[in-house]
């Protein structure tokens, strides 16, 4: 598949010329938001493999619905929402199989322990990094309660305001800033601004091209749905 340049225009034109008929144009909104849905994704689940999967699905979802996308809130909003619905259907559906280990948090609110939770330290990427500033990173980052480590993510990993973070989640923007500190909180202190300065949970080079092709091989038999 021949590279489309990343060319700085609104995803509402991008989007506009897809429903025209410039369907290879997807793989602009792809590219654009793949590092930021691995995050969100991979804040939520811990097995790589499984984002990749729910991020494909995310993209599928949306191309089917996109004309339905009405611009009450932001496109990359609208993108997010569905990613973690999509996520949190996933993780449902091995809750049914007996999988999940449901605890419950000192708010009184619900995150779950299950097989999707575990890391996975076998891929390619992660057994090339020698990075020990990185590694020590990612695994304090992952210690993280789910529901702590998904605001940190958007927050501090992917700059999101706290007002998209808010619309995102479909929480309050005060509990998006009591989620933030408790999760610095439970970060060791000598962390505090070093994540910014190390990539972590990185999602670039052969991963991200992989995903763009198996997105748009899949879109070649996959037609957006008229809006009701």
């Amino acid at each position: 598949m021949e590279r489309i340049n990343q060319l700085h225009i609104p995803d509402t034109e991008i989007i506009h010329r897809i429903l025209g008929g410039e369907k290879h144009l997807f793989e602009l909104i792809i590219r654009r938001y793949n590092p930021k849905l691995f995050h969100i994704g991979r804040s939520i689940i811990k097995d790589e493999n499984e984002v990749e999967d729910i991020i494909q699905e995310t993209y599928v979802k949306v191309y089917e619905n996109l004309r339905k996308f009405e611009n009450r809130s932001s496109f990359s909003t609208w993108l997010i929402r569905i990613l973690i619905n999509t996520a949190y259907a996933r993780i449902a559906q091995f809750k049914k199989l007996e999988y999940a280990d449901i605890k419950t948090n000192g708010d009184g609110e619900e995150y779950s322990y299950n097989k999707l939770e575990q890391p996975d330290m076998k891929t390619p990427e992660r057994n090339t990094i020698n990075n020990e500033l990185r590694n020590y990173l990612e695994t304090a980052v992952d210690s993280l309660p789910q529901i702590y480590r998904t605001v940190f993510m958007m927050r501090e990993i992917e700059n999101m305001s706290v007002i998209e973070t808010s619309e995102c989640l479909q929480i309050s923007e005060s509990n998006v800033k009591v989620r933030l500190n408790r999760a610095k909180e439970m970060l060791r202190e000598n962390l505090s601004g070093v994540y910014k300065e190390v990539e972590i949970f990185s999602f670039l080079g052969e991963r991200c091209d992989r995903l763009v092709e198996n997105v748009m091989r899949k879109l070649e038999i996959t037609e957006i749905a008229e809006p009701d």
